[in-house]
């Protein structure tokens, strides 16, 4: 507070030596903008720097082991859920089914054998030539031969998958990245590389982080992070060009645990890409809309600061100016401030120059002075 006087009594005595100077000059009044304050509301719009990632990626690699027989996309190509990637040599699938399938038909021969069998040794058992032990080994024999035909059951619903498998279908709806590999190229599920990667594109994130003084606000207006992201209008882009993209986007989650090291929290932000402009990994420029009721905003360049101190000069009926002490919203466009204190609607302020002012200096304001608040 004492600062606050020492500053105003030094601007106004500087202000009387400069009007004292005027008065013996007869220098004229320095033309300068007005701005009449009113109550509005404000939408302020603050940027934030962002990085894009891809709504989602998987990994595709083979579920069986073989030589790439045809490669069907390209780098870059767009690809449906389902749609042939690859195709994985046969021959050896092939050779696995057609194993399979003549161990069926020895097994089940083997079965109608220990099936002969066993009849034929109820039959001596019920006579009672022969022992209940010799019975049933007969039984266990048919049991070992029906449960060695699942077995090659099994094996041939196996075999067969894996000749389904042969064929590498996309498992989503995306972009085709690298491809590591070529025709002739064997390959496996224990392989380093996978065969390529599909990148959904269709949705993007956009992640940015806001400071820990401005999640304290949005904790207090709007509540738990679910509750401040449902609440928060739709946010636009910029892109690294300097472009707008013509989606908007909305917040979908506001992370709860602050940045060990900065305190920032993260939020993220889905944006639509019908037309595939964005890629993962792009930057951008998120720009967050805040809408304040009746506020007073004023232009950035009417103020100025003093030792961590914000003033303007207002203009009394007789056109003399007075530095007059504001406090202002943390939270800009980088354009405007909103004042939360220390001028009121019906004030009139200057809009340029502020800097060659002096206390109590009169001046002539322009005609145009409405004009003076940045749009």
């Amino acid at each position: 507070m004492k600062k606050t006087i020492f500053i105003l009594c030094a601007a106004a005595c500087l202000g009387l030596v400069s009007c004292k100077q005027q008065q013996q000059t007869g220098q004229a009044p320095a033309p300068r903008n007005v701005l009449q304050l009113k109550t509005e509301e404000c939408v302020l719009t603050k940027p934030y720097s962002s990085i894009l990632l891809a709504n989602g990626s998987v990994e595709v690699r083979p579920r069986v082991s073989g030589y790439i027989f045809k490669q069907h996309v390209n780098e870059g190509d767009y690809v449906k859920a389902g749609d042939l990637l690859f195709t994985i040599d046969t021959v050896q699938v092939v050779a696995e089914i057609n194993v399979a399938r003549a161990n069926i038909e020895a097994a089940k021969a083997q079965v109608e054998t220990a099936q002969l069998t066993f009849d034929t040794k109820n039959e001596l058992f019920k006579q009672q030539i022969i022992s209940a032990n010799d019975l049933q080994m007969a039984q266990n024999s048919l049991a070992s031969a029906k449960a060695a035909l699942a077995q090659c059951q099994a094996a041939l619903v196996n075999a067969e998958r894996n000749l389904e498998f042969c064929k590498v279908t996309s498992p989503i709806d995306g972009l085709v990245g690298i491809i590591p590999y070529s025709p002739g190229n064997l390959v496996s599920s224990t392989s380093t590389n996978p065969l390529t990667t599909i990148t959904d594109v269709a949705k993007m994130r956009c992640y940015f982080s806001i400071s820990e003084r401005e999640a304290l606000a949005l904790s207090r207006q709007y509540g738990s992070p679910e509750e401040i992201a449902a609440a928060l209008p739709e946010v636009e882009l910029n892109l690294v060009d300097g472009s707008r993209y013509p989606y908007k986007g909305r917040v979908i989650t506001v992370s709860g645990v602050p940045d060990g090291t900065t305190g920032s929290i993260r939020i993220r932000a889905d944006f639509p890409n019908p037309e595939m402009m964005i890629k993962s990994g792009f930057s951008g420029t998120l720009l967050m809309p805040t809408t304040v009721e009746d506020a007073i905003v004023i232009p950035q360049q009417a103020s100025y600061e003093i030792q961590s101190k914000r003033f303007v000069y207002v203009v009394s009926d007789s056109n003399t100016v007075h530095a007059t002490p504001i406090e202002v919203l943390s939270l800009n466009d980088g354009t405007n401030f909103v004042v939360t204190s220390g001028l009121k609607a019906g004030q009139k302020i200057v809009t340029d120059g502020v800097t060659f002012l002096r206390e109590g200096q009169t001046i002539a304001p322009r005609d145009n002075a409405k004009n003076a608040k940045a749009e």
